[in-house]
């Protein structure tokens, strides 16, 4: 073997070892990262057509649900002349935006999306997770049939019941009753909400809040009302990003659930992760670095490495009292180190953080030291 490079027989998953100065690195055997690839493949490949059947039945398709939203902002523009509206980015509450007047008042619509009946059920329709939408319209929309159901979310939280079902033909159908309109085509959706944000702003001009049906919010607002805590602090981390770097030209991306949050400058594509303080007194921070790719057939959820080629830059957000500190690393360097997934490598779901300014330090006089490589990437908040 090259001088430095050796074999350790005793580590079974990285026996090749260099040692050129310190620390010592070790290496897998190209037939044991093929061995991981492949297993990965079989075991996906195994789970395509349950995913698939998934995705159709319950309409979990977040690509769908965007889809549906950018039909009903360019309707919405075309039919009302001199409106405004727009597709709100990943995770808010709220998925479209209608302007009510030239002020920053807006009427938020939330969409839920489904391909088709449900397996078994072939006349009722099921919409998933539909509650927690207070003072927002909600719109059912059915994907193979083309119409909308429309609901208040105020009614559906009352429901309790976290998903609905609607089954037009039967007799007596509650949740059929409960909509605020039903059977509308795009066309006739886009009718109905102009009449309702005409009514909504008609209200306000009046100082009759007790006629207000819906909740108006401003944009700001709409942009930062999530779901999750830890989706609001990935923005609260682009929001500081933003202003510590003001230089650059930034947009959110169009697609919904994509692997890239903010586009700099329109072509670099960002990748935003919060990261945590290593547990346990351990030196640096950790990053997630996975993307989750369904459930298995006993239910348990399923993560992978993000492919190359996904994003350009990740943006790792820690918070230091109070304060955002940043690491931006090329997706090209991350590549090279194998963390992102490729044809050649498994990639790496999670990511070690060092920066000399914050966090625990690695102890200098450890026998193996700590590979400090990505405080080259560290950035302080302006």
């Amino acid at each position: 073997m090259p001088k430095g490079v050796f074999n350790n027989k005793r580590r079974k998953k990285k026996p090749y070892g260099v040692r050129i100065g310190r620390p010592t690195e070790y290496f897998a055997t190209v037939a044991y990262r093929a061995g991981k690839l492949k297993k990965r493949e079989t075991d996906r490949a195994a789970l395509a057509v349950k995913r698939a059947r998934n995705l159709a039945i319950y309409g979990r398709s977040s690509a769908t649900e965007r889809e549906v939203a950018l039909a009903l902002v360019a309707k919405w523009q075309a039919t009302i002349p001199g409106s405004a509206a727009l597709v709100l980015n990943d995770g808010t509450k709220a998925d479209v935006l209608l302007r009510l007047s030239e002020e920053d008042a807006w009427l938020p619509v939330q969409l839920k999306t489904t391909s088709g009946a449900m397996k078994g059920r072939p006349n009722t329709w099921l919409f998933n997770n539909v509650t927690g939408y207070s003072g927002m319209c909600v719109v059912c929309w059915r994907c193979d049939v083309g119409d909308a159901w429309v609901y208040n979310g105020d009614a559906l939280n009352k429901r309790v019941k976290q998903h609905l079902s609607v089954t037009p033909r039967r007799k007596n159908c509650k949740n059929c009753e409960l909509a605020l309109a039903r059977d509308l085509n795009l066309d006739a959706l886009v009718q109905w909400l102009s009449e309702q944000a005409q009514a909504q702003a008609q209200a306000q001009a009046q100082a009759q809040a007790h006629l207000c049906r819906w909740t108006t919010v401003t944009e700001h607002a709409a942009r930062h009302d999530f779901a999750s805590a830890a989706q609001a602090l990935e923005m609260r981390g682009i929001d500081a990003f933003k202003a510590s770097f003001p230089k650059h030209r930034y947009a959110f991306p169009e697609g919904q659930n994509t692997q890239v949050d903010l586009l700099k400058d329109a072509t670099t594509r960002q990748q935003f992760k919060t990261a945590r303080a290593a547990s346990n007194g351990v030196a640096g921070f950790m990053c997630d670095l996975y993307t989750y790719a369904g459930r298995d057939e006993a239910g348990k959820e399923l993560k992978d490495p993000y492919p190359a080629g996904a994003f350009d830059e990740l943006v790792a957000v820690a918070w230091v009292e109070g304060k955002a500190y940043f690491w931006i690393i090329p997706a090209a360097e991350l590549e090279a180190k194998g963390y992102l997934q490729s044809e050649s490598q498994p990639g790496k779901t999670c990511l070690k953080l060092h920066a000399s300014q914050i966090g625990v330090q690695p102890n200098p006089h450890a026998r193996n030291k700590a590979d400090t490589w990505t405080h080259k990437y560290f950035h302080s908040a302006a």
